[in-house]
């Protein structure tokens, strides 16, 4: 259980590194420049909006999300790090983060707070995707706070890793991530899996279709490539980003064999 007002320095320990595996630490100090872990919030990073430059551009750019009923200028635009999954005709920003890919992936839940009272919801829960109302983004009401994360405890956790994609090896954003965990029995069969994609949908997406096709079979180099293709079975790729949807399954793959060799240990 980690507060919402702890910033990520403070939790980079028991973070998602450590939620995923003690050896992700080198992994997790990808997610932000030093500077940023220091002043960031765990629950002020679950809220970061989309990096699209036509949300943060400007009034000359028509954005559905800034301006509802503008037009969404990404769809004839630079569209090669826009969101391949949760998108609609009216926006396909991406979601940014790398923190809640790894919560969703282990059923993490919130406690928020506000005049009514407290709640607990799930975080997969908090996020949506923009529909036809790209402007609203999560589930919290306007006089709410997130007051705690909360992260179930699970052996998952040992066979774990946090895969990141990017242009640039500092202080980029993910063309896409994978957050995965993998729990194998005596003889090698996959008993519990669990995946995360970051980088490439509107919101932090869990990969529940390919986990199933992971569980009660054996975790190889063809079984984790399938995983990978179930996931963005339901791509819908920019024009200029098609290139993701190959890239993505391709960090399913690699995520899931880094998880499966530290659950075999």
């Amino acid at each position: 259980m980690r507060g919402a007002r702890r910033v990520r320095r403070e939790v980079r320990r028991n973070g998602p590194g450590a939620i995923l595996a003690p050896r992700s630490g080198p992994t997790q100090r990808r997610a932000a420049s030093q500077q940023l872990r220091n002043m960031a919030t765990v629950g002020g990073n679950l809220l970061q909006r989309t990096r699209c430059g036509y949300f943060r551009g400007g009034a000359e750019f028509p954005c559905n999300k800034r301006n509802p009923g503008s037009g969404c200028a990404a769809l004839e635009g630079l569209d090669r790090t826009h969101a391949l999954l949760g998108t609609s005709d009216t926006c396909i920003a991406t979601y940014p983060g790398d923190w809640a890919v790894a919560l969703i992936a282990f059923d993490a839940e919130l406690d928020v707070v506000g005049p009514a009272g407290e709640r607990t919801l799930p975080l997969g829960e908090l996020h949506v995707e923009p529909g036809g109302d790209p402007l609203l983004e999560h589930t919290l009401a306007p006089d709410e706070l997130i007051l705690r994360i909360r992260v179930p405890a699970t052996p998952a956790g040992r066979g774990s890793t946090y895969h990141k994609i990017r242009d640039r090896e500092s202080y980029a954003f993910a063309l896409a991530s994978a957050a995965t965990a993998v729990t194998l029995d005596a003889k090698g069969t996959v008993t519990d899996c669990r995946i995360g994609l970051g980088g490439v949908a509107t919101r932090p997406w869990r990969a529940t279709a390919a986990e199933r096709s992971l569980i009660g079979g054996q975790l190889t180099l063809e079984t984790a490539r399938h995983a990978g293709e179930v996931a963005f079975a339901d791509a819908r790729p920019p024009r200029t980003g098609a290139f993701r949807v190959e890239l993505g399954i391709r960090t399913v793959t690699d995520a899931l064999l880094t998880a499966g060799k530290r659950a075999a240990r």
